[in-house]
Formats: structure tokens, sequence, C-alpha cells
């Protein structure tokens, strides 16, 4: 089941939506890969918890490996997984600038 909270949407300069009610996914609550780990060994599973977190954390080494080529990873039914990038207003922070990240000749 999905628990749901309701917000209302109080941004003025988004004027089709201001006012309205939407609803978000409510987050009870956060496991990491050893969680996970537990959670997923015991599902009737031959495999201990260690070796599931071995696995998850081969993974995620390698989603993060494959990412930083420019590769995105789709973990099907569930995410895309890829390298993001945020600037405010346009600007770049002085270390994404091209002349720090380019070899010179």
């Amino acid at each position: 089941m999905i628990l749901l909270n309701l917000y209302k949407n109080k941004n003025k300069k988004m004027p089709e939506a201001y006012g309205k009610f939407y609803a978000r996914p409510a987050i009870t609550q956060t496991i990491g890969i050893d969680g996970l780990s537990e959670h997923m060994s015991s599902h009737n599973t031959p495999f201990s918890p260690g070796a599931v977190k071995g696995m998850l954390t081969d993974m995620v080494i390698c989603i993060r490996e494959l990412c930083l080529q420019g590769i995105a990873v789709k973990i099907d039914n569930l995410a895309w997984c890829r390298e993001g990038y945020a600037h405010r207003h346009g600007d770049l922070h002085p270390r994404t600038l091209p002349s720090r990240h380019c070899c010179e000749n």
C-alpha cells in the first residue's frame, strides 16, 4: 500500500497550479544496503545477508563507474541511473569550467 500526503501548491509563479492540491508519496523509512541485504536474504534464498550485500555493493560500484563513463544503466521496473549535473541560472562552478578538465597541447 502506498501512503500519500496531500500538499497545496503555494507557488504564485505557477498560476495553473497555484492553490491546487497534489499528492506525494509518504516516506516512512529509509534503509541502506545493509537493511536491503537483510530483507532480501529473508525471502527464502540460500544466500546470506553478507553474500547479498557483496553483490549489491559490487552493483553500486559498477553502476557508478558506468555512469561516470557516460553510460546510462536501466534497472528494470525500478529506475534509470545516469550522471547528472546541477547548476543555477546558467552559471558554471569554477571547478567545472572546461579549462580545468581539458588537456593543453
